[in-house]
């Protein structure tokens, strides 16, 4: 018999955050926004998602989940948690200029070849939105970045950083499935 290095649990609920023991995992990957959604995350889900990154768990931000719990979001303005701007270092402000290349191919450079996550990468061509102008003053480790064909600019597309004890990696990328 042979036994898997790891167990991956999914859930479609975002109120699975305060459900879970999340001390169970390694790692939690964040793949969702609350457009057009207009209830808030409960108190009991948001301590349990900032006590796991505290203490040190692992998160990943993929895409417009960059977006969520904003102020800005259509149809879901009362949601906003200025904490998770803390938690996602760089977000999708929908009252400003964060905007995305149209759907199409371009080439990801690896921008810090000395990560571990990025030390094996080379750069690649991916099909994708490639976002620019989002917002944010913390600091981040850019690891990956694309010249973006509406702002001529090199534009961050993956970064990592520290939420107290906790590891989080964020990337722009991850628009569909082929992305």
């Amino acid at each position: 018999e042979t036994k898997s290095p790891f167990h991956v649990d999914v859930s479609t609920d975002i109120e699975d955050l305060g459900e879970y023991n999340l001390n169970d995992y390694d790692l939690l990957i964040l793949n969702y926004c609350n457009w057009n959604h207009p209830k808030p995350l409960s108190d009991q889900s948001k301590k349990s998602f900032t006590d796991y990154l505290t203490a040190g768990g692992g998160l990943m931000i993929m895409h417009f989940s960059n977006g969520a719990f904003h102020s800005s979001l259509p149809n879901a303005s009362a949601t906003d948690w200025p904490e998770y701007r803390k938690i996602c270092r760089r977000i999708w402000d929908h009252h400003s200029n964060s905007a995305h290349d149209d759907y199409g191919s371009f080439t990801a450079k690896i921008f810090n070849k000395k990560h571990p996550v990025t030390k094996r990468l080379k750069d690649f061509e991916v099909t994708d939105e490639l976002y620019y102008n989002q917002k944010g003053t913390d600091p981040i480790d850019t690891l990956v970045t694309a010249i973006s064909k509406n702002t001529g600019k090199e534009e961050p597309l993956a970064w990592h950083y520290q939420y107290g004890n906790g590891r989080v990696f964020q990337t722009l990328l991850g628009h569909n499935a082929a992305s």
